[in-house]
């Protein structure tokens, strides 16, 4: 863990938590085959609306045929520091429910969910995961025959081990974002009470 990288948190939480952040230095050696089925395993047991777990993920491991198809997907200035990562992965949603065909407005909160389980199994077994928002959606359904009426590309990410001798790789700004500490609003610029906006007296810190 890079000094300062660990989240400095006001109130005690889970390690997996304060040591999860989104590295752009990236080694190319390869995630064991277990570690990468752990981490989808917790994403399966998200909870979603009316249990329809509508997630979907595009995996592709460097090696493998259709990598390149996958990582054709990413917008130009994610390629030119993702293509270290031995994982990438396209997000997908289901769109409506199973039951009646039903358009499900959760689908994209409930794959949050399912990347949270990710996340944090992930962090557990010593990876790294960089989310990007990032990507051509398009070139998605293109490139792996996706019914654009049935779902819709929401993100991609990149798991793998952080390699500290790739910082050299990245541009002058990604390297000072990778030593850079890490920042979150206030509890009390985020939790409101009797009115929205308004933060209620147990989230306000006392001087």
């Amino acid at each position: 863990m890079i000094e300062g990288k660990e989240a400095e948190t006001k109130h005690r939480i889970l390690p997996e938590i304060t040591k999860r952040w989104s590295p752009r230095a990236f080694s190319e050696i390869k995630v064991e085959q277990e570690k990468l089925l752990r981490a989808f395993e917790a994403a399966r047991w998200a909870p979603s609306s009316r249990n329809e777990q509508p997630w979907r993920f595009i995996v592709a491991q460097k090696g493998e045929e259709h990598y390149n198809k996958l990582f054709d997907c990413l917008d130009e200035g994610n390629k030119k520091w993702a293509y270290t990562a031995p994982v990438l992965a396209a997000c997908l949603a289901k769109t409506n429910f199973d039951y009646k065909n039903k358009p499900n407005a959760h689908h994209a909160h409930d794959l949050g969910l399912a990347m949270g389980g990710l996340l944090a199994q992930a962090t557990t077994d010593g990876l790294y995961v960089h989310q990007m928002a990032g990507i051509i959606p398009e070139n998605i359904l293109k490139n792996f025959n996706v019914d654009d009426e049935k779902f819709v590309p929401m993100t991609m990410f990149v798991m793998g081990y952080r390699d500290e001798h790739r910082l050299k790789e990245l541009s002058e700004n990604d390297q000072k974002s990778e030593h850079e500490p890490r920042k979150r609003k206030e509890l009390s610029e985020l939790i409101s009470g009797s009115n929205f906006g308004e933060a209620p007296a147990w989230t306000v810190e006392e001087e």
